[in-house]
């Protein structure tokens, strides 16, 4: 059996949908929905461990090692969704203008 290695003169270009000039207003709204929805949940974590860390709670272990319950995992689900949900919407244009957010 001979090992052939791709060339890039031999290889074929990977078949996919190009962005165009009229997407970039969509893509630069779904990076903003997801940079707002990061630091939301990046600060509203920081200050719930300094807040429980202060009254001598230290969780830091137990979130990394926590497992949540169907029920839990259900909501974690649905939060999800919606935000991918979110981030799709603005990435086909289902959107306010910019201002609006």
């Amino acid at each position: 059996m001979k090992n052939f290695k791709l060339h890039p003169a031999t290889s074929k270009p990977r078949k996919r949908k190009s962005l165009v000039e009229t997407d970039i207003d969509k893509i630069g709204q779904a990076i903003l929905t997801l940079t707002k929805e990061i630091w939301t949940l990046a600060d509203r974590q920081i200050i719930t461990e300094n807040i429980l860390k202060k009254k001598g709670i230290d969780i830091t272990d137990e979130i990394e090692f926590y497992e949540p319950s169907p029920e839990l995992e259900k909501e974690l689900d649905k939060k999800r969704k919606a935000l991918i949900k979110r981030v799709v919407d603005d990435l086909e244009g289902e959107y306010g203008p910019l201002e609006q957010n």
